[in-house]
Order: C-alpha cells, then structure tokens, then sequence
C-alpha cells in the first residue's frame, strides 16, 4: 500500500510523492504563519501549466505563488534554471503577484516580484 498525506487544503489524503511531501510540508508553515486555510490553493492553474501552491488576498488577487521540488543537491543545480524559466513563462500569462517562492526540500526562497528583491523570510499574510 502506497504512503499517503492529508492534505488540508484539498481535504483528502494524497500519495506521498517526494514533491507532495514538500508541498505539505509548506502549507504547514504557511498555516503555522497565520495564512488563512481558505486563501491557499494547489495546483493552481496557469494556461496549460499549474503552480504547486498560490495564496490568494482577501479580494481575490494573487499574494503569493510557489513552486515546490523535492530536496536533491544535484537536482537543485540541474533544474534550477528549468524551473526559474518555468516561473517566468507563467508569470507573462499571469495578473500581477506580490511574491514569487521556490521551496526544495526544506529550503525555501521568497522574491518580491516587482522588484526581484530576495526576501530573508516569506511575507506576513496582508491584513
């Protein structure tokens, strides 16, 4: 029998991938940040692709959106710039966000997405 997650978000268990277990694993801490169940979304769609986790502001416009991969030293480095221009297809398909995320493994990178500025820790959920 395969591993499985609750996955708070969707409200059903889901199979333990590498991938998933990172994704939960960020819901967790956006949870324990205080960012409200309600406004986080997986696999939010974007064109014909989809990111691993987007949060929404209170009106509905987009705060944040994340891009989990599961934890490799050698995948970091071979799919780093796969994914960078994976975010940057999306976001010209795309209505403005506030910030940008890639989450591998347990490491966690947080932009703002107007100015590209690395943030040293995720945003507070904007009252």
């Amino acid at each position: 029998m395969r591993e499985t997650l609750y996955d708070p978000i969707r409200r059903r268990r889901v199979i333990a991938t590498p991938e998933e277990k990172v994704r939960q694993r960020f819901i967790q801490t956006l949870l324990r940040q205080g960012y409200p169940l309600s406004a986080i979304q997986v696999e939010y769609k974007v064109g014909r692709g989809r990111f691993d986790v987007a949060v929404l502001k209170r009106d509905g416009s987009l705060w944040l959106l994340a891009e989990c991969k599961a934890s490799s030293a050698a995948a970091v480095q071979s799919q780093w710039l796969q994914t960078w221009t994976q975010l940057r297809r999306y976001a010209q398909a795309l209505p403005p966000v506030h910030h940008w995320v890639v989450v591998w493994g347990s490491q966690v990178w947080c932009w703002k997405a107007d100015t590209g500025q690395l943030l040293e820790a995720l945003p507070p959920y904007p009252a």
